[in-house]
């Protein structure tokens, strides 16, 4: 077996869900005091790093509030949430390159799924990992819980017991999260909170519908703590980002947020970070030799990767002192202490609550470039090297590091070098340690605090919007044309036979009787010949938190990519779809078509363009979320074309990423 192997089933117990308590109950003795409540996750130490950074900052500024923090491993049962964590584990340190091309698929794959879409080949093999251990589920447990990740465990991986497959695995994924965001919705309501701060994005995913039919009304700040936005955190339910760097804002930004509703805070770090000690005071407390060079090797909490990294580093003859901090990798730890015992200058060290003072006693930072590591290093100015990168999320951490020359992936061969190098030219050292110690957010988690503080002030208040309802004859009226337009659209759908494709999109085929025409690619279109129809589907307008309507053509632009893939993948496989060469839409949406790709053009003017123009104003009125996007709305015809070959360049690789 692995090392890291070993490490991961010795480190069980650090990354299982805590037992499920009975519930939420008031805390005595607060009165009137704020309620914080902090969504995180278990799995790994960095979201609950942040967390607990956050709920030390808070107490600080505010002793009397009453701060409880909800692991969202929590809400299922505790076997079904060992094997997925067992498995992510085997997953990210056996197979990395298997885990980024799912990390990044996963940023569209969960509504590709959602809407019948095919599974790819890369999430196939991830899933034979889940299934080693999920044979020990059969008993005991929850047994809802059990039985359905055992079927859908199943149906993604093929198995549809009579069903259309897409139609059982969207049904089954369907249940599971209205579930888990039921449960989400019980605890939340037990606590009662002002406001809601949130450090990982899964607990942000299960939030934003009980947010959206106004089952939680407390304003919800989501903490992002990699150096990189995932699809999956941009959800409406989020009243405010706080984000690491300054490019996060501009990708938040791209994604439709509000800058009104972003905060570059720095990742929260813990309370010894805001004023770090100098590298004299860390050297003396850890008993190091003031002259001479210090290395510091970092695995992350479970120490994954750790021993060959120091070995190799130790045995290269550097004349370089050496702090090894295992974390709860209790079996790393033994091995690395056989080797202390053969280096006097290798010092090894469990899981450390005072990191500040490890990081600022060395000179460079050796380690895993996990978001919260990288936060650290740049508060204390030292630059790191990463020795290994899990992809995904650490993806993101090694291009902010090497963008800012304050640190590189190094490979495994070259690691000593460049750690030799770097020692020896004291002058770019020194430089780097500069430019890190300006990056570093100190005062990050007090940042997050007054947010959140600013958000639940308002909460409570009043000054903050509650869920809409009909509260007047208009809202009634507004409900009854929404729901008259439906059946209409579905009339449409019906006779014209046309297809969902994905949240917001339904395509058929029809005749074109347009003039001849050539597009940019040399795509040609002749009278007679057969194009795909798109149409839009106005009912998922109302689920779109937007306040004007270039805002909410962003947002639906998102959704609107999720469905272009998927029509990507269908172009290919449907022979319904095959023989399409040209895809013609009207929408009243113009920004989300130039932005995605189609060509547009105006509405020839004319009795048909105003009837349609007076039919999108209708829709606008009835399926606009709200009343400053039904006001700044303009709905003129637009008229959109897509060629086959642009969409499959944009959009096909969606098919397979293994």
């Amino acid at each position: 077996m692995r090392p890291d192997a070993e490490a991961l089933a010795q480190a069980g117990a650090s990354v299982r869900p805590a037992r499920r308590p009975a519930g939420l109950p008031g805390i005595a003795g607060v009165g009137d005091a704020r309620r914080v409540l902090l969504l995180t996750s278990g799995l790994g130490s960095g979201h609950v790093r942040a967390a607990k950074a956050i709920e030390e900052a808070w107490r600080a500024a505010d002793p009397q509030a009453a701060v409880h923090a909800l692991d969202f491993w929590s809400l299922m049962d505790p076997g079904v949430a060992d094997v997925i964590q067992q498995s992510y584990l085997r997953l990210v340190s056996e197979h990395s390159d298997l885990y980024d091309r799912v990390y990044h698929l996963d940023q569209r794959l969960w509504r590709v799924l959602l809407a019948g879409g095919a599974v790819p080949a890369s999430l196939r093999r991830v899933l034979r990992l889940f299934s080693r251990d999920a044979s020990r589920l059969r008993h005991g447990g929850n047994r809802t819980d059990r039985w359905l990740f055992l079927a859908l465990l199943a149906a993604l991986k093929g198995r549809a017991w009579g069903w259309p497959g897409g139609v059982l695995r969207s049904g089954l994924l369907r249940f599971a999260y209205r579930c888990l965001s039921r449960r989400l919705g019980t605890r939340i309501r037990a606590f009662g909170p002002d406001v809601i701060v949130i450090t990982e994005m899964w607990p942000a995913v299960l939030l934003s519908p009980l947010k959206a039919r106004g089952a939680v009304a407390a304003p919800a700040v989501g903490v992002l703590t990699d150096y990189g936005v995932h699809d999956l955190w941009v959800q409406p339910g989020i009243d405010h980002y706080c984000a690491a760097s300054p490019d996060m804002r501009a990708a938040l930004l791209a994604t439709g947020v509000e800058e009104a509703r972003i905060s570059v805070t720095g990742i929260p770090l813990m309370p010894g970070f805001r004023h770090p000690p100098s590298r004299e005071e860390a050297r003396g407390a850890l008993g190091l030799d003031p002259g001479c060079a210090v290395v510091l090797l970092l695995g992350g909490g479970l120490g994954l990767g750790l021993e060959g990294v120091a070995k190799q580093l130790v045995t290269s003859g550097m004349d370089a002192q050496w702090l090894v901090v295992a974390g709860r990798n209790q079996a790393a730890l033994e091995r690395l202490g056989t080797l202390a015992g053969a280096s006097s200058r290798l010092k090894v060290y469990e899981w450390t609550e005072h990191m500040e003072r490890f990081m600022r006693a060395a000179d460079v930072v050796v380690g895993k470039p996990g978001g919260l590591t990288v936060a650290e290093a740049m508060a204390c100015g030292r630059p790191l090297v990463a020795a290994h990168c899990l992809r995904g999320q650490e993806g993101f951490n090694v291009r902010f590091l090497e963008a800012r020359a304050v640190g590189r992936l190094v490979p495994g061969q070259d690691l000593a070098a460049t750690v030799a190098a770097w020692l020896a030219d004291r002058r770019q050292l020194a430089a780097m340690q500069a430019r890190a110690w300006a990056l570093g957010h100190r005062e990050s988690a007090q940042r997050v605090v007054g947010v959140a503080m600013k958000l639940g002030r308002g909460a409570r208040a009043g000054t903050r919007p509650q869920p809409s309802g009909a509260e007047s004859p208009r809202d009634w009226v507004r409900q009854i044309t929404q729901s008259a337009l439906r059946k209409v659209d579905d009339l449409y759908h019906r006779r014209h036979g046309l297809q969902p494709v994905g949240e917001v999109l339904y395509a058929g085929r029809a005749r074109y009787h347009g003039p001849a025409r050539e597009f940019a690619d040399g795509t040609r279109l002749a009278p007679g010949d057969y194009i795909g129809t798109l149409h839009f589907n106005n009912a998922r307008f109302p689920r779109i938190d937007a306040d004007t309507a270039t805002r909410a053509a962003l947002r639906f632009m998102r959704l609107m990519l999720e469905s272009l893939r998927i029509l990507a993948d269908r172009a290919r496989r449907d022979a319904g779809f095959a023989d399409l060469a040209v895809y013609h839409a009207v929408s009243w949406l113009p920004p989300h078509g130039q932005r995605i790709g189609f060509i547009t053009e105006p509405f020839p003017d004319g009795p048909r363009r105003r009837m349609i123009a007076a039919y999108f104003r209708l829709l606008v009125w009835a399926f606009a979320p709200a009343e400053q996007t039904r006001a700044s709305a303009r709905p003129d015809p637009t008229v959109y074309w897509l060629t086959r070959k642009e969409l499959q360049r944009r959009f096909g690789e969606v098919r397979d990423v293994a």
